[in-house]
């Protein structure tokens, strides 16, 4: 099977998506009280959990859905709930050097919502 340059782009892009979201979430995982100070008031209320649960609920949430862009399995849909979570985070702390990182971060794993998705896995295994 030839692959070509898209399809070559979008694993890249899917992968090093999927292993920032899984370093991210097992960090959270293993060291969540690092985390709680960037835990916004509004969430709290909202949820009314501790922080520290919504840091390992966060942390679990991105590593399943970074396992899920590693595997290519529901990428559109695992790649729109991280995309989603990025535009709050991306909101609550502004556009400062974090913020904009995050919008960079956030604008690509929607683009992996829109790309075509029989060309994301070069194995051409896709159990969409």
């Amino acid at each position: 099977m030839q692959v070509t340059q898209q399809e070559w782009g979008i694993l890249i892009l899917r992968i090093g998506l999927a292993a920032l979201f899984l370093w991210f979430g097992f960090s959270q995982l293993i060291d969540g009280l690092s985390w709680v100070s960037w835990v916004p008031e509004w969430a709290v209320n909202l949820l009314h959990i501790p922080p520290a649960m919504i840091v390992l609920l966060n942390g679990a949430f991105e590593v399943v859905a970074g396992s899920l862009l590693a595997l290519n399995i529901w990428t559109r849909w695992a790649a729109l709930a991280l995309g989603l979570h990025l535009l709050i985070l991306v909101i609550e702390i502004g556009l400062n050097e974090i913020g904009l990182r995050d919008f960079a971060i956030m604008m690509a794993t929607f683009a992996l919502v829109f790309l075509d998705e029989n060309r994301a896995a070069v194995s051409g295994f896709n159990p969409h």
